[in-house]
């Protein structure tokens, strides 16, 4: 998937620049996350998840449009707190972010020392053993990478489509973390669909197969907008979750949303699967495609509106202009 993802730049002069990025700025930045990744593995698990708070304490002092958007966005959120509070909430943000990252070196161990927590299995497990399709729609609430090692712990088979990362070595880095994981869960090797424009037709074609579920992250952050949940802005025709809703009607696929929430100040988590959001069949128009998003992106609210320290893409959301 790399490869198909991170094709090199003709040798051209006028390319001169992406060759630049690809040949000397990517493998440098791939270097500089590679080794501190490696060093962090030999650490126990809530060694690694300490570093990577103080990290993220440290790299969001330094982040001021990220940490302006956190407040606004936490302001909104919490009306009622006071400038203290929101600054609590804003350092157990980038607490929590940093964690995450440092988290990926742990992944593969979390299932063997107990680390995770499963809430409302029976909605994932019912549709799956019934043999429905099943799309979960994954959050950025909690550690995200969690909601893979449960659905492994599980026995559920899916394909997950991943959002492509800066460069190719993040990629490679973050794979590797997410193949560990599964392989230590029992369940082999990860099965990634590329974002691409096919990936949509790909996921199609796993649902209608009933050959393994289908995990969308439907709170993506792609080019410079967050597209759920709206929080107060209009629903789109666009995003992961209007890809997540058309799957699920196209397909009469279960619509799982889940979460892994942080709890307390380590690497423990609750992982939790909440009740299908129903989908209305396909063909029947806009508007009704809109209340099917409008459901999906409720439920979506709910969880970050309850977790909003914990909601990764806190510092990069704006209200639409």
């Amino acid at each position: 998937m790399v490869d198909l993802l991170y094709k090199a730049p003709p040798w051209r002069w006028a390319e001169r620049q992406a060759l630049a990025r690809y040949w000397l700025r990517d493998p440098m930045q791939g270097l500089a996350d590679w080794l501190p990744h490696q060093a962090m593995r030999l650490l126990p698990t809530e060694g690694a998840s300490a570093v990577g708070a103080r990290l993220g304490l440290r790299g969001g002092r330094k982040r001021q449009v990220g940490s302006d958007r956190v407040r606004a966005l936490l302001r909104e959120l919490r009306p009622e707190a006071s400038a203290e509070e929101i600054e609590r909430l804003l350092t157990a943000h980038w607490s929590h972010v940093g964690r995450c990252f440092g988290e990926f070196a742990a992944l593969s161990r979390f299932r063997a020392e107990g680390r995770i927590a499963v809430e409302g299995a029976e909605h994932v497990l019912g549709p799956w053993h019934a043999g429905r399709p099943l799309i979960v729609a994954g959050l950025h609430v909690g550690n995200w990478e969690v909601v893979h090692a449960g659905l492994a712990m599980l026995g559920i088979p899916f394909h997950a489509i991943y959002q492509r990362l800066p460069n190719r070595f993040r990629m490679r880095i973050a794979d590797r973390a997410r193949n560990r994981s599964r392989t230590s869960a029992g369940s082999g090797a990860a099965v990634a669909v590329a974002p691409t424009l096919g990936a949509v037709f790909e996921a199609h074609r796993i649902l209608e197969a009933r050959e393994a579920a289908l995990l969308y992250y439907v709170d993506e952050f792609w080019e410079g907008r967050v597209h759920a949940p709206s929080l107060g802005r209009p629903l789109r025709m666009d995003g992961n979750i209007m890809r997540a809703v058309r799957l699920a009607a196209a397909t009469g696929a279960a619509l799982v949303p889940a979460y892994a929430l942080r709890l307390g100040d380590s690497a423990r988590f609750s992982l939790t699967f909440l009740p299908p959001v129903e989908i209305g069949p396909p063909g029947r128009g806009r508007a009704a495609v809109l209340q099917d998003i409008a459901a999906l992106d409720w439920v979506v609210e709910g969880v970050v509106r309850a977790h909003p320290e914990q909601w990764f893409m806190a510092h990069v959301f704006q209200q639409d202009r």
